[in-house]
């Protein structure tokens, strides 16, 4: 019971640094945007470390967007055609920078450019 819990404290911490980091990009805000994703990096090697990916992906289904989409960014080497179903959801239904950024995701993953 300890370890699902510590797993959801994860999780929710990544929901919020989510919020955060899209607030951040929208507001332009370079160096707030880069410590986001460092904090997303650590909570997302957490959960994997916990073993609580399963966990993890009901994110893809999270009402917010910005939430759902950064779940699909962070799980897609793990499950991709669930998460490349996300992003394709969110590029064709969201207008501004959320769409545009699941779109670009996607291009990345279909390019083979993902890691680079």
């Amino acid at each position: 019971m300890l370890r699902e819990a510590k797993a959801a404290k994860l999780i929710e911490w990544f929901c919020k640094a989510a919020i955060r980091h899209a607030e951040a990009m929208e507001n332009l805000q370079e160096e707030v945007s880069a410590a986001q994703v460092e904090d997303l990096d650590r909570f997302y090697a957490a959960v994997l470390r916990e073993g609580a990916l399963d966990l993890f992906l009901t994110l893809l289904d999270n009402e917010d967007v910005r939430v759902a989409g950064m779940a699909a960014v962070y799980a897609i080497r793990e499950e991709p055609d669930r998460c490349r179903e996300v992003l394709m959801r969110l590029s064709t239904t969201l207008p501004g920078l959320t769409g545009f950024r699941a779109q670009a995701a996607l291009e990345r993953w279909d390019s083979g450019d993902w890691n680079k």
